[in-house]
């Protein structure tokens, strides 16, 4: 082959093969209802908490591992989850003191979540979970105490291994909290709100 004819002809092999990879990855785009074959899946969530009464409000990162374990219309799963949340030091007082409802907690969670088929690939879903919450003010000792979570969202999947979604998530509970917390009630109520990506595989 001459090399007058040769580099066309690479450049429109390349571009035959990058088209056919296209309509490859088209083709696999979801349409109708998400097929539900894979059985674990991993999901991330960046939030905005609102704390309520002296809970803590500020960020917070949602990780979710799922495994499926009936399929149909509603699909069960187990789902474990670990939450961080940071509260923002914002200085009150003429000594710049950062309140107890700044700081940063974690949740540890187990339970069950419900997803739904509909007839595009738009996933619902329910969460409901139990577990403990650690908490780490400033100003005053660590603690930590039962809580219990429910979450529900609805994930819109692109393919049938990734989807982006949003989640609505309240959680609730009880911190035990020392003589050195003096920032009202031991309550722990956070709602939160955001969106993220889910991973199936």
């Amino acid at each position: 082959m001459s090399s007058r004819f040769g580099f066309p002809l690479l450049v429109g092999a390349a571009l035959s093969a990058a088209l056919a990879a296209s309509a490859r990855a088209d083709d696999n785009l979801l349409r109708g209802p998400h097929p539900f074959l894979k059985e674990n899946d991993l999901e991330a969530h960046v939030l905005i908490a609102n704390g309520l009464g002296s809970s803590m409000s500020g960020a917070k990162l949602a990780f979710d591992y799922g495994y499926r374990l009936t399929s149909g219309p509603y699909a069960l799963g187990i789902d474990l989850a670990l939450n961080l949340q940071q509260a923002a030091c914002t200085q009150t007082g003429s000594q710049g003191v950062c309140g107890p409802d700044t700081g940063t907690l974690f949740e540890t969670l187990a339970g069950a979540r419900w997803k739904f088929r509909t007839p595009i690939p738009l996933v619902p879903f329910v969460s409901a979970q139990g577990g403990i919450v650690f908490s780490f003010p400033n100003g005053a000792d660590a603690a930590a105490g039962p809580m219990a979570r429910v979450v529900g969202g609805a994930n819109y999947f692109f393919f049938d291994w990734l989807g982006l979604g949003a989640a609505v998530g309240f959680s609730f509970g009880y911190l035990d909290y020392d003589s050195t917390f003096t920032g009202g009630s031991h309550g722990y109520a956070v709602f939160d709100v955001g969106g993220g990506v889910e991973f199936q595989f």
